[in-house]
């Protein structure tokens, strides 16, 4: 549950219009918060309403002047009015998780648990709103250690986000005035939607200065270490399909023993090939001609994968070669597989991003490693809260 909850916060700041905080070259998150491990101290606010039903936001802003400093992380103040709006978005994807489980009949509060340790929801949104603004606090004060700034480009590029915001809130005839009224209302303070466009960057511009612009000052050692830790494998295949490509019902028992046969027959040759890369290169002239895999296209070179994600009988059998050693006919439900064993490269296409770009083993591991590094910086930090504040106790403002 508690994983669910996270990401659902990331969301709803996506949501509100900052579509680039926190988000990584390819448009992927890069890296989450967690929420802290204990919530600051409860505030004594009116009698406790029923533990169901939304939150009255209204009441809860009321609680502090919008500009009153409640907490400092990393040298860096947050006003009451940027805390709020982290307690606004979470509230907020509670209550739509509240909505979606009452649509199936079932039924969830503020009361209950949230995540593994135990915390109720209530609970739990305070503790986002801490978390979050650990973490954007933590990635500026990150950045500042690593002597990562902000050139004119990147304003540029900012500002220009900016216009294409207010062009995709506002409308072709949109100011940024009228940027600032729609920021207001959802809640969002208008240096807060500056801020996270400058963190978004900074984080990138860290990303680049340690690991470079695809992660190419990475070794080839903490590449390969980065695809034996997670237990990839590699492997490409020459498929004899013995199920019909359009249907997926099985070939009449002669067509299947035809295709075991021609099978076995590349084995064979493939097998008798002493040098790996002549052997390499024999088999990428059969696959061109015979394989049948439908997702050839997409794969030419064959398959990086993990555990779990092929077939039991490919993996396996995957497993038990060394590189450039070729299988017997494997069968599974899908026909007879010729199967060569390939190396693991640093620079091996893992997937591929939302835009097409490729994501290598070396580029895959440098964004793991740097969000590591990230998340580490921020789950050190203590946010120091203002005397006299306390967080708002949510169960007393339920509608």
């Amino acid at each position: 549950m508690k994983k669910l909850f996270v990401l659902l916060l990331v969301v709803c700041l996506l949501a509100s219009g900052v579509l680039g905080f926190l988000l990584g070259r390819d448009g992927t998150i890069r890296k989450t918060v967690t929420a802290a491990a204990t919530p600051a101290p409860a505030a004594a606010t009116p009698a406790a309403a029923a533990s169901t039903g939304g939150l009255d936001y209204d009441a809860i802003y009321a609680l502090h002047d919008p500009d009153e400093i409640v907490m400092t992380v990393a040298g860096h103040e947050v006003p009451w009015s940027e805390y709020f709006y982290y307690l606004y978005r979470q509230g907020q994807s509670v209550e739509s998780y509240f909505s979606s489980m009452a649509m199936y009949g079932m039924s969830a509060d503020w009361t209950d648990e949230a995540d593994e340790e135990g915390h109720s929801f209530a609970e739990f949104t305070v503790d986002s709103a801490e978390s979050i603004a650990r973490s954007l606090a933590g990635t500026m004060s990150f950045a500042e250690e690593n002597g990562v700034t902000l050139s004119v480009e990147d304003l540029d590029a900012i500002e220009k986000k900016v216009q294409e915001d207010i062009v995709a809130l506002c409308g072709e005839e949109g100011t940024r005035a009228d940027l600032d009224q729609y920021l207001e209302e959802i809640r969002l303070p208008a240096a807060l939607y500056d801020r996270m466009n400058e963190v978004s960057v900074l984080y990138q511009n860290g990303f680049t200065a340690l690991y470079g612009e695809n992660g190419e000052k990475m070794s080839d050692e903490e590449a390969l270490a980065y695809l034996e830790q997670n237990g990839y494998l590699n492997a490409n295949h020459i498929l004899f399909m013995t199920l019909d490509a359009e249907t997926y019902e099985d070939l009449d028992e002669e067509t299947k023993a035809a295709k075991r046969e021609q099978a076995a027959a590349i084995a064979a040759e493939l097998q008798a090939i002493e040098d790996p890369e002549a052997r390499l290169a024999r088999f990428a002239e059969l696959k061109e001609q015979f394989d049948e895999d439908t997702g050839k296209t997409l794969y030419p070179n064959g398959y990086i994968f993990q555990p779990g994600e092929m077939v039991a009988e490919f993996e396996e059998a995957v497993k038990a070669q060394e590189a450039f050693q070729v299988s017997d006919p494997v069968e599974s439900a899908y026909g007879y597989h010729v199967i060569m064993t390939l190396p693991l490269t640093p620079d091996a296409v893992l997937d591929y991003s939302s835009s097409g770009a490729e994501m290598t083993a070396r580029s895959t591991a440098a964004n793991e490693a740097y969000a590591a590094a990230v998340d580490a910086y921020i789950e050190a930090l203590e946010p120091v809260y203002a005397e006299g504040f306390e967080a708002p106790d949510l169960l007393s403002f339920v509608k």
